[in-house]
């Protein structure tokens, strides 16, 4: 690879059925002050999903930046056109990671929202070159990519992940979770 990446999972947000417009709630808001951190790693670009729970954790965060780019390609995975219940959705995610080309009714599959966000990488490779780019985006979306560079990256770890995390893949391909605890 070309460049080195932060993922950067979104802090704590609001359920709301209106899943584009879902802002941090108060404990996420709070939280952003651990990514400060981020300002050692000399980010280069800054590149988040146009859901605004992801836009506000860098938009809103001690992070200093120039400018965020909002690409749809970091957009939420989208489970169904239907809606998923709080009680399904765990069973849901977690049969969608053990079958990744199956998807559920107007939803993508892992294996279609893996080609979306490597769609993004590979313009990313070919227009840069030695840079560090901060992706901020979605838990799921970031778990299937995460688990694209890193095999033993599964559900479980998945589960694992915190709102906000962050994970580092660096030009050899490797991933290494970064967020302090």
């Amino acid at each position: 690879m070309n460049n080195s990446y932060i993922l950067l999972r979104h802090a704590h947000s609001r359920f709301s059925s209106d899943d584009f417009n879902r802002t941090l709630s108060e404990k996420g808001f709070s939280s952003l002050e651990q990514l400060e951190f981020l300002n050692a790693c000399k980010i280069d670009y800054f590149i988040s999903s146009p859901y605004k729970r992801a836009f506000e954790t860098v938009n809103s965060s001690p992070v200093q930046f120039d400018k965020i780019v909002l690409d749809n390609r970091l957009r939420e995975r989208k489970l169904s056109s239907r809606f998923i219940e709080d009680t399904e959705f765990e069973k849901t995610i977690q049969y969608l990671w053990q079958n990744p080309d199956k998807s559920l009714i107007g939803g993508e599959s892992n294996r279609e929202a893996l080609n979306r966000i490597l769609d993004l990488f590979a313009d990313l490779e070919e227009r840069y070159s030695d840079k560090t780019i901060l992706l901020s985006s979605h838990g799921n979306l970031l778990g299937i990519l995460i688990n694209h560079f890193d095999s033993s990256f599964d559900y479980e770890k998945w589960e694992q992940m915190t709102f906000p995390d962050c994970f580092l893949i660096d030009r050899n391909g490797i991933v290494k979770r970064i967020m302090k605890d």
